[in-house]
């Protein structure tokens, strides 16, 4: 009996281990608009995704809705940061079901799929629903559960902790130019640069969205001083959210990211 016991500890334990993960799963898969999203991209440009994996159905509803909420909860204070992927479990119900699926129980605003490349047991066990939440360039999981132990405070706690993550790219990093983006938010539909300038080489100047679509390019830009320098573009006609500035010379490439919050 003893060794009985003994076995199904090291079992349940081994199981344990192994849904013990903590670092996501990279997949790249068409969503149902039939745009192509790379899960860690989306995490390093800075976005915290929310997954939940759903049988379309009832119980899946009432259990998918806090999850929703909350990541919809982030909508004005982190616009476009925060994305909720509303995943068909097995990947065998039709995008225009799920979409409408998700319209009729008041989700209208996801990213939805249909595809066996996202898969809920690279989570653990399955759910029906089953969430989590990923964010940071160390691709984390924040927050994991299934059916009803999905909770409205649980998962936007764990968006905000992945919201605070560090990204590879930062603000505060040292770097060759001293790249600086300011104020940050940005105020007044201006955004100033500072940087230093080693010689009359031409810069040029991107701005990237978190989708890494390029918005603007300011191309061709003469340093007016050698040192430090200032620039001051007008971004006006940005919407609210997250973006990156590419500063790149023919032999160097750096990146600053900044926010616009009005």
């Amino acid at each position: 009996m003893k060794r009985i016991l003994l076995i199904n500890a090291l079992v349940c334990f081994s199981i344990a281990i192994n849904f013990a993960q903590t670092t996501a799963t990279d997949f790249t898969a068409d969503d149902c608009n039939a745009v192509t999203h790379n899960l860690f991209d989306s995490l390093d440009a800075g976005n915290v995704i929310v997954i939940s994996w759903v049988m379309p159905c009832g119980p899946c509803a009432t259990y998918t809705l806090p999850a929703y909420a909350a990541a919809q909860s982030f909508a004005s204070s982190h616009p476009g940061q925060v994305d909720f992927y509303l995943v068909d479990d097995y990947a065998n119900t039709a995008c225009p079901t799920l979409v409408n699926w998700g319209n009729s129980n008041s989700m209208p605003l996801n990213t939805a799929f249909s595809d066996i490349a996202i898969s809920m047991s690279d989570y653990g066990s399955n759910g029906m629903p089953k969430v989590v939440v990923l964010g940071g360039s160390d691709h984390n999981i924040y927050y994991n559960e299934n059916d009803n132990k999905i909770t409205f405070p649980g998962v936007q706690t764990a968006i905000s902790d992945a919201l605070s993550a560090p990204l590879a790219i930062n603000d505060h990093q040292s770097s060759k130019f001293g790249l600086i983006s300011f104020p940050n938010p940005t105020q007044n539909g201006k955004l100033n640069i500072s940087y230093r300038a080693d010689n009359i080489e031409n810069i040029n100047f991107d701005i990237i969205n978190v989708l890494g679509h390029t918005v603007h390019s300011f191309h061709n830009q003469t340093p007016r001083n050698i040192g430090q320098d200032n620039i001051t573009f007008d971004i006006s006609k940005l919407t609210k959210g997250t973006y990156f500035l590419r500063f790149s010379t023919l032999s160097h490439t750096e990146i600053s990211r900044f926010v616009v919050a009005e």
